[in-house]
């Protein structure tokens, strides 16, 4: 097992674990899905679901840690402007990380706001809701950091290919559709109803980067890389 097919199929296998574990997510993907322009729904989703939610964090750790093994792996052998784009996705897959752990707190908070007592279910609400936004001031951070890095990992393997030697038009299609989920985020991200318009959009976007990301996984696993890069 050489370092580039261990770190290919740890950037395979972390990104299918990854999908797998938000579609399955409570309240965000196909499980008691709310709309994501309400925290307490969100959270409440997640209370109602607390066995899933539990789990879903933990592999979505676990993925996100797999994740980070191959793109730090890749980053070793990709040329300098790859390398840029890799490390933005590096600082979007810790965050996942980080958001994961919030989410495991959120659960029981979630559960005790369920509770009988009225009082005291709107105190454990309210304050599932402050940490429900340190979680949303993560995820604008870290979705930022994955879409440039996509952007311009894939912009700089146009010139620059090895070892993946994906074709250059496929990196060049990439690169635009990150930039372009980039700026919809952020535009997005100021408005409600826009949000809500452009969520099928998201999806299928965000679809497309999974199977990128899975195939850069695939690429560099069966590469037969020797040693690392050194310019």
């Amino acid at each position: 097992m050489t370092e580039a097919r261990l770190g290919g199929y740890s950037l395979l296998f972390g990104t299918v674990a990854v999908a797998l574990a938000y579609a399955f997510s409570p309240g965000r993907g196909m499980v008691d899905t709310v709309s994501s322009t309400s925290l307490a729904d969100l959270t409440m989703a997640m209370a109602r679901n607390a066995t899933l939610s539990y789990a879903v964090a933990v592999v979505l750790v676990l993925g996100a840690l797999l994740m980070l093994n191959g793109i730090v792996t890749l980053r070793r052998y990709a040329a300098p402007v790859p390398r840029l784009g890799l490390l933005g996705m590096a600082v979007g897959s810790l965050l996942q990380m980080v958001m994961r752990g919030f989410d495991y707190m959120l659960v029981g908070m979630g559960e005790a706001a369920l509770g009988p007592d009225p009082e005291q279910s709107a105190q454990w609400l309210a304050s599932a809701l402050d940490m429900q936004r340190t979680v949303w001031g993560l995820h604008f951070t870290g979705s930022v950091a994955g879409y440039a890095g996509m952007a311009i990992l894939a912009f700089g393997l146009v010139s620059r290919p090895e070892p993946l030697r994906l074709p250059p038009v496929l990196n060049g299609i990439v690169s635009l559709l990150a930039l372009g989920s980039l700026v919809l985020f952020i535009a997005a991200w100021h408005s409600n109803d826009l949000e809500e318009t452009l969520a099928p959009v998201f999806g299928l976007m965000s679809a497309s980067g999974i199977v990128y990301m899975g195939l850069l996984g695939w690429r560099l696993a069966v590469s037969g890389a020797g040693e690392p890069a050194t310019d």
